[in-house]
């Protein structure tokens, strides 16, 4: 029988991105302001999940106190109010490893396997901010990273499948003729090998440009029935939504894969798909 823990822990950190045989104008068109070499911070938010069978004699995975511990020395104590790139013993022995969040996410893994001894580290995610984060499960140099969006449209829950009476009975105030509205939010979530120079899975810039046009174009600001093609016939609930925008942003992701669409409606229900 297998149970899954975690723990969540904050910590403070700088960080900038630079390769050092590059100009100051070379770093800045390959990484932006990251490369301002005074560094930038974040509020990280780490969440680490272990694995495993409870013990016959305490009923546990593994104690938390320990696991905290653990965490602690051989994270937090590594981090915390620190410049990373100055002061963090692998990024200081390699210049070219950026301290971005998917190799952080790696380092994490790589600090915390020696000392887990009865439980078994299944995931690392950090948030870099409270829009980006990145996952990574010990998958050689695999990271699944995440970016969220907010949008806003209405519209109206009506199948032609159905006659108005079932409409009515079956979506009820949803039905509305004159629609309602959402401020939807959009994760993304792509997966792909972290890129050696880089340091990163996916341009962020570009993952924004492509949600801007193909998605913000689209959806943003409009009535899904009467301002979209995508559901002059379709009914747009969200779980229909949420494979159209799969449809819509998987062409545009190479090379990176796209992995996971979470969409929520309301603060009450999100929905996930995966394609085929």
């Amino acid at each position: 029988m297998c149970y899954y823990l975690t723990r969540r822990v904050e910590f403070e950190a700088a960080h900038y991105y630079r390769i050092p045989e590059l100009s100051d104008e070379e770093n800045y068109d390959l990484f932006g302001p990251m490369s301002n070499p005074n560094g930038h911070g974040h509020n990280y938010v780490l969440m680490v999940t272990v694995k495993g069978a409870a013990t016959a004699s305490d009923g546990m995975l593994i104690n938390i106190k320990d696991l905290d511990g653990i965490i602690r020395k051989r994270v937090v104590a590594e981090y915390d109010h620190k410049s990373i790139n100055l002061q963090h013993p692998a990024f200081i022995q390699d210049l070219y490893l950026q301290p971005t969040s998917e190799n952080i996410a790696i380092q994490i893994w790589q600090s915390l396997i020696p000392h887990l001894q009865n439980a078994k580290l299944h995931l690392v995610h950090l948030y870099e901010e409270s829009a980006l984060s990145v996952e990574y499960c010990g998958e050689g140099q695999m990271v699944y990273l995440t970016k969220m969006y907010e949008f806003s449209a209405s519209h109206r829950l009506h199948s032609i499948a159905l006659t108005d009476e079932e409409n009515k009975e079956i979506f009820g105030k949803c039905n509305n003729p004159y629609g309602h509205g959402h401020n939807y939010v959009l994760e993304v979530t792509v997966k792909g090998e972290v890129n050696p120079k880089t340091g990163m899975v996916a341009d962020i810039d570009l993952l924004d440009q492509m949600i801007e046009k193909q998605v913000f174009s689209r959806f943003d600001h409009r009535h899904l029935n009467l301002d979209t093609v995508e559901f002059e016939k379709v009914n747009p609930t969200s779980e229909n939504f949420v494979r159209v925008l799969w449809e819509i942003a998987d062409p545009h992701l190479n090379p990176v894969a796209l992995h996971r669409l979470r969409l929520q409606e309301t603060p009450k229900s999100y929905f996930d798909y995966y394609g085929n």
